[in-house]
């Protein structure tokens, strides 16, 4: 009898009858959801077909390498604000990671051998695009300075939908000094 023939139904559900929740993929978003079910009480199974949990985040050897099978740079491991979603999704069920910045964030190769590396200090990534468009240099510094603006916004929000134009509304008039000067 194969696994997918509705015989064998009964026999699988009763094997994971003592899960209130299972997880399908150990990636990012799997893991996440799972530490936040399980810190509220939640009895999860996460189920993962491959080797090693993590998804997109994860890696493979060949030859004494590892390369990335996906991101290669992930966002929400911070320690201020509200968008350290990853600190606090391992937090929730007392657990922390040690992670290392990497000064430079992304590094793009682009036609014409033109190299530019996005810093993560918000400084030298202006001074790197300066240095390739000082054409453009006000502009750049006025574009970055008004995306500067609205992320320390949202930083300061509560994690509710920013779908809601009435919350939104609220929290930008709230903070009129971080978007409006």
């Amino acid at each position: 009898m194969s696994a997918s023939h509705p015989a064998s139904l009964p026999s699988a559900r009763s094997q994971f009858s003592e899960y209130d929740v299972i997880v399908i993929g150990s990636g990012i978003g799997g893991l996440v959801t799972a530490t936040q079910l399980a810190a509220k009480g939640v009895k999860v199974l996460v189920l993962e077909r491959y080797l090693i949990p993590g998804g997109s985040a994860g890696y493979f050897e060949r030859e004494g390498y590892h390369f990335d099978v996906g991101a290669s740079m992930i966002f929400g491991f911070g320690s201020q604000g509200t968008t350290n979603l990853l600190t606090r999704a391992l937090k929730a069920v007392n657990m922390s990671l040690d992670t290392i910045p990497d000064p430079v964030q992304i590094h793009y190769h682009l036609p014409d051998n033109l190299t530019l590396k996005v810093h993560r200090n918000y400084e030298n990534f202006l001074q790197e695009l300066t240095a390739h468009f000082p054409h453009e240099s006000k502009g750049i510094r006025r574009f970055y300075d008004e995306c500067w603006k609205v992320f320390n916004c949202l930083n300061v929000m509560e994690l509710l939908s920013l779908e809601e134009p009435r919350y939104l509304m609220r929290v930008f008039f709230e903070h009129p000094w971080l978007v409006w000067d």
